[in-house]
């Protein structure tokens, strides 16, 4: 998976609001998300109102946290529903926007690119790990797989290989190189922990060798 980058570049223009003395500065609230935050993850954010130096602009937020980072603003909902933020200069506010919270999809543990079908054993011997993956979703998010077991075949009703982090052990390497056509691999109770440091369980990814 590429590295992860988390980022919502808000790109929304909002309303032009005459301050005082200071006519015709609207805030801009950086993105280009539909207006989207998602939950589990820091959402980076840039805030902006043209002619302000930027340590006289701050913004609050509901349903959430926002904090100023090194390379803008960072929101982290709270729950589902919706949040707002506001921008103000000078805690004086000068504008707001509402964005809606959605939870990032279930992730999808893939071995060789795979969840389930078939696969060819030559597939199967080069791939040396466990990779996470979530459909349907823009960003590159980055899930760590903490453990897993391994089984085939040969394996069921046996001893089940079990695995730390992603790698395939040596012995789980010598038990596909084992397999036949018509054959399966097994892998499940795949731990994976998000960005929020939250361990989940993905389902299993079930292989027929061809």
């Amino acid at each position: 998976m590429k590295k992860s980058i988390f980022i919502l570049w808000f790109l929304i223009f909002l309303p032009g609001i005459t301050l005082a003395q200071e006519t015709g500065k609207g805030a801009v609230v950086a993105a280009t998300n539909m207006n989207v935050l998602y939950m589990g993850i820091p959402n980076p954010v840039e805030i902006a109102v043209p002619g302000i130096k930027p340590e006289r602009v701050t913004a609050e937020i509901t349903n959430g946290t926002i904090t100023k980072s090194a390379n803008g603003w960072e929101v982290v909902p709270a729950g589902s529903g919706e949040s707002v933020i506001t921008v103000l200069v000078d805690n004086k506010k000068v504008s707001e926007k509402t964005f809606r919270i959605k939870s990032v999809p279930v992730p999808v543990a893939v071995f060789a690119g795979l969840n389930s079908g078939t696969i060819s054993k030559e597939d199967a011997l080069q791939t040396a790990e466990l990779r996470v993956e979530v459909p349907d979703f823009a960003w590159d998010i980055k899930f760590n797989v903490e453990s897993f077991t391994m089984m085939t075949s040969t394996t069921i009703g046996g001893e089940v290989r079990a695995a730390k982090g992603n790698k395939l052990t040596d012995q789980m390497r010598s038990d596909l190189a084992s397999l036949r056509r018509d054959q399966k691999v097994i892998f499940e109770k795949i731990l994976v922990a998000g960005p929020d440091g939250k361990i989940q369980e993905l389902a299993p990814i079930v292989l027929k060798f061809y």
